[in-house]
């Protein structure tokens, strides 16, 4: 019984900050109106909250507002977890709408990793999640999208990483000049599409998650390669477009409060 009697009063707390995260200034009557609980139990977790300096309070007029200290409680989540958090319902609600079995990939070091997969979602997912899985950014079409759309100097950073000793400087330079090719073609068509090959049956079409000029993200779809290939690619990559401009506006709207 007291377990949940603390559980509750974590879970009145967290409601009583999103409430007053929604305004600049609160009062009972109106704490009261957006969360529902009385005001006698707002009146407590204000009192708990301003001694422990994460609510201030003007007694004279009867406001109440939040702190710089709840920017305490975001450090450690960062520009990539926004992301990824927003990102997720909106992806889970359009799988469930068109049976897209939809990822979302970050860059991290020199390598795309998916964080968050809806195939489990999906009636026409290749395999259980793709969550965890780390992809090159140059085979991958999730890296080559990445690779197309962040700022030159990235590029050049992360292309000249890729180097590698195993190849003479002429076959690395032949390499070069593919994928730059590649990767003006799927900046000009704004996907890239992974065919199947000898590692992977199935085939991945993504696209950037975009704020004004600055990659975010890259949303991507794997799944049977009758699905992706032919004349529906464009289709669908223009419908995976306006998901990942969804998911860019909340991202940006959630970033600017936690800055």
């Amino acid at each position: 019984m007291a377990t949940q009697q603390s559980m509750l009063l974590v879970v009145r707390t967290l409601e009583l900050l999103r409430a007053m995260n929604r305004q600049p200034a609160s009062t009972l009557v109106s704490l009261q109106q957006e969360t529902g609980m009385p005001k006698t139990t707002i009146h407590r977790l204000l009192a708990t909250l301003k001694n422990e300096g994460y609510v201030r309070s003007d007694v004279v007029r009867g406001i109440y507002s939040l702190t710089e200290k709840v920017r305490l409680l975001s450090e450690g989540f960062s520009e990539h977890e926004t992301i990824v958090e927003q990102a997720i319902p909106i992806l889970l609600r359009t799988t469930r709408e068109t049976g897209l079995p939809f990822a979302i990939g970050i860059a991290e070091h020199s390598h795309m990793v998916v964080r968050y997969s809806s195939m489990p979602y999906s009636p026409i997912g290749p395999m259980h999640t793709t969550v965890g899985n780390t992809h090159s950014m140059l085979d991958s079409a999730l890296g080559q999208v990445y690779l197309a759309f962040c700022n030159d100097e990235e590029r050049e950073r992360l292309i000249a990483w890729h180097e590698t000793g195993e190849l003479s400087e002429n076959e690395w330079r032949s390499v070069e000049r593919g994928l730059r090719a590649q990767l003006a073609l799927v900046k000009s068509q704004k996907y890239a599409l992974r065919l199947p090959n000898k590692q992977h049956q199935n085939a991945t079409l993504a696209v950037p998650v975009l704020h004004e000029r600055r990659i975010l993200a890259v949303l991507s779809v794997t799944t049977f390669p009758s699905v992706l290939i032919g004349a529906k690619t464009g289709e669908l990559a223009n419908s995976m477009a306006r998901v990942a401009d969804e998911v860019a506006c909340l991202s940006i709207t959630a970033q600017q409060f936690l800055d």
